[in-house]
């Protein structure tokens, strides 16, 4: 994703300061971006590892 990195760390902490439960729901929510970020990196070395042998 194209985010600016200040902006989402500002806002992050401001989230958090609100209400705890946020704070875990962020959390949790960063959990999940990272798996998937791996995953998608994992998937993407996949297909070019496969395309290229079939060149």
């Amino acid at each position: 994703m194209n985010v600016d990195k200040e902006l989402q760390k500002s806002a992050r902490k401001s989230l958090r300061g609100v209400d705890p439960s946020i704070g875990k729901y962020m959390a949790a929510l960063e959990h999940e971006v990272c798996r998937l970020e791996k995953a998608n990196a994992q998937l993407t070395q996949q297909l070019t590892n496969q395309s290229e042998r079939q060149k």
